[in-house]
């Protein structure tokens, strides 16, 4: 029984640096919006991303795939953090018993959301393969033109025999490098291709935008939760009905 107290008392103090850190947390949400997703018109940012396509329709969005580092690391973050507080949650949790469980009620909702939470935020990271696979075969489809460098090595070797130096060997050895460029000659719109690329990116930077607007929303009540319903949490049986450990 010591040893679950220990890990109570370690998930206590855990919580709690969670807690006290929430808004250090969602100013860092904050922030990575700002930095990254700022633009809300999706035509704006189709316009900037069409710029740089246009220097080079094979090379990969770099301003969104660091979006798309930072977005992970702080999905990630969240997650952990959630479930830190879940654990702490159901080491609260009383002996099953009757009556007086309104406060029992109280933990299984905020676990509940707890759960759902972290679930819907597990979705918005496996968007993410999802994103690099469909771009990589967008790109495939563009039907980019394709150099190809071939090299052709020729050796030469001679011996003679006799002569005022007596025998020789001798050989020459000449390299020769070719470059080929092909192109499909299949009458396809490529315009029409390079939208869909450009749409790839654009819907990504929406989901990511969203998604980092939904993990603030969500952390926030989480919080607010975790406040207003403290005692609860603590003590579902109130201050009668087991040991207190202390979080605040």
């Amino acid at each position: 029984m010591n040893s679950i107290n220990n890990v109570k008392k370690a998930t206590c103090a855990k919580a709690e640096g969670i807690l006290s850190n929430g808004v250090n947390v969602l100013e860092s949400i904050e922030c990575l919006l700002e930095k990254h997703f700022s633009v809300v018109k999706l035509s704006e940012i189709e316009e900037k991303y069409e710029e740089k396509m246009k220097e080079d329709p094979d090379a990969s969005n770099e301003s969104l795939i660091q979006g798309i580092q930072s977005f992970n690391d702080m999905i990630s973050q969240c997650m952990d953090n959630i479930q830190t507080l879940e654990r702490f949650i159901s080491l609260h949790v009383p002996q099953m018993e009757d009556g007086n469980n309104f406060g029992v009620t109280v933990q299984l909702t905020i676990s509940k959301f707890l759960d759902e939470t972290r679930e819907n935020l597990g979705k918005q990271l496996e968007k993410i393969p999802s994103y690099y696979c469909n771009r990589a075969e967008a790109v495939e489809k563009l039907d980019l033109p394709k150099s190809t460098v071939s090299e052709t090595k020729t050796v030469t070797k001679s011996q003679t025999t006799g002569g005022k130096d007596g025998n020789e060997n001798k050989s020459s050895e000449v390299n020769v490098k070719e470059e080929r460029t092909s192109s499909s000659k299949k009458s396809i719109n490529i315009n029409y291709r390079r939208k869909h690329l450009l749409s790839l990116d654009v819907q990504f930077y929406r989901s990511l935008r969203c998604g980092l607007i939904d993990c603030y929303d969500s952390y926030l009540t989480i919080l607010d939760n975790m406040e207003k319903n403290k005692e609860k949490l603590l003590e579902p049986k109130g201050r009668n009905g087991g040991a207190n450990l202390g979080m605040y």
